[in-house]
Parts: structure tokens; C-alpha cells; sequence
């Protein structure tokens, strides 16, 4: 359980206003809301279930912040790379992807392999689906 009221006020004021930038990245903003509502008692499951992410998440992220601050959680990082996919077979995954739901990143990744004779992992396919503007949610059990 993380303990509530870790924030200092100079701190809290920078997150909140963080989270009502209109202009602000929307991962980061995510990420300050989120530290604002552990500052607030919420359970990491809680802020978890609402964000649509998972619960090791969000204690990453506290944990992130209290070990090297606010700019260390508000840098992604993630610089990417370039696909493997071509533009046309992008285009087609997501005519397909919009076309049903899929419970799990298995029958993408099988439909990918199958279409485009490309294997992506687990999280190289999470990455390839938030690149082309789907989220994927983990399966509840």
C-alpha cells in the first residue's frame, strides 16, 4: 500500500497543473493524474482499472517518481523504430483490427505472421497497435 500525502504542496500544484494543460502530452498527463490520486489514497488497482492499465503500472510510476522526480517520469523514452510493416499492410491490419475485437495479442499476432510474414512478441505487438492508434488492454482473468 502506498501511504497518501507523499507530495509536497509545490509539487502537487506542478502535477495538477500538469493534468489541466490542455497541451500537455497526454501520457504525461496520465502519469501526473496518476501520482495526484496516490497522493489522494487511491489504490493503485483503483487509478489502474480507471486508466485502463495495469496495477504494476502505476506502482512503477510511484516508484519512479519518489527515486528520481517528476522529469524522470514525464520523459517517455520511447523513441520507437521504423516499422517493419509496409504502409499498405499497416492500412490493412487496421481494417481488420476495426473489424472485430480481439481478446489477446495471440490472434494478432498470428494474423500478422499469416498476412505479412512478420513475427512481433507480445510487446512489440503492443507497440505496433499503440503506433497505429489501438489500445490494448490486458485480459482480465
Amino acid at each position: 500500500m502506498i501511504r497518501p500525502g507523499f507530495l509536497s504542496s509545490a509539487d502537487r500544484l506542478e502535477l495538477e497543473a500538469c493534468v489541466r494543460c490542455q497541451r500537455e502530452d497526454h501520457g504525461i498527463a496520465r502519469r501526473a493524474n496518476a501520482i495526484l490520486l496516490l497522493d489522494d489514497g487511491e489504490s493503485c488497482a483503483r487509478i489502474a482499472k480507471f486508466l485502463y492499465l495495469d496495477d504494476d503500472t502505476i506502482r512503477g510510476w510511484h516508484k519512479t517518481y519518489l527515486q528520481d522526480g517528476w522529469d524522470a517520469l514525464a520523459y517517455d523514452g520511447w523513441k520507437g523504430g521504423q516499422s517493419r510493416m509496409t504502409q499498405a499492410q499497416e492500412v490493412a491490419l487496421c481494417a481488420w483490427l476495426e473489424a472485430r475485437f480481439c481478446r489477446s495479442t495471440v490472434e494478432i499476432r498470428a494474423h500478422v505472421a499469416a498476412e505479412c510474414g512478420l513475427n512481433y512478441s507480445h510487446s512489440g505487438c503492443i507497440k505496433l497497435l499503440a503506433r497505429l492508434g489501438f489500445e490494448y488492454r490486458k485480459p482480465k482473468p
